[in-house]
């Protein structure tokens, strides 16, 4: 007999009823703010931590553009962008990690190449890494000068 009331409640008994009233207007909300600013870093931007065991380069720049609302309440993605202006124009997000060779002679060295950033009121600082998983980059590997996307968005 349940089993019989569970199957009855579930076929339609009648047609569909008339669509109701339209309700009443919303407020109007705030419009979203979205900012997109490209950073160029240079290679003398780069600056070298000299930690013992954790060796990285630093940049960081200055952005207005990230507000205490755009902290606060807001959306922060940022590319690299790579021949940034041409029809080869490409872009990857970051944290960037990408695993890279090396052919020296006969012999074939791997590591991998880390790009990630944080951010803050007015700022964006950029990392890059370098790891052959054997021994620590020095500064003398300065990175290239690379361009930077920023998407903001609140």
């Amino acid at each position: 007999m349940a089993a019989a009331g569970i199957l009855a409640s579930c076929q339609k008994i009648g047609p569909v009823g008339p669509q109701g009233p339209m309700g009443p207007q919303g407020p109007k909300g705030d419009p979203a703010s979205f900012n997109i600013v490209y950073i160029d870093v240079p290679q003398d931007a780069w600056l070298y931590s000299n930690f013992a065991d954790n060796n990285y380069f630093v940049a960081e720049v200055k952005v207005p553009e990230l507000t205490e609302e755009a902290f606060d309440y807001g959306l922060v993605n940022c590319y690299r962008t790579f021949a940034y202006d041409t029809k080869d124009a490409s872009q990857i997000a970051l944290p960037y990690v990408r695993l890279l060779e090396e052919v020296d002679g006969s012999e074939v060295f791997f590591y991998t190449e880390t790009i990630d950033f944080e951010y803050g009121i007015g700022w964006v600082r950029l990392y890059y890494t370098l790891s052959d998983f054997f021994y620590e980059v020095d500064e003398t590997l300065v990175p290239e000068p690379m361009t930077f996307r920023l998407s903001i968005a609140y």
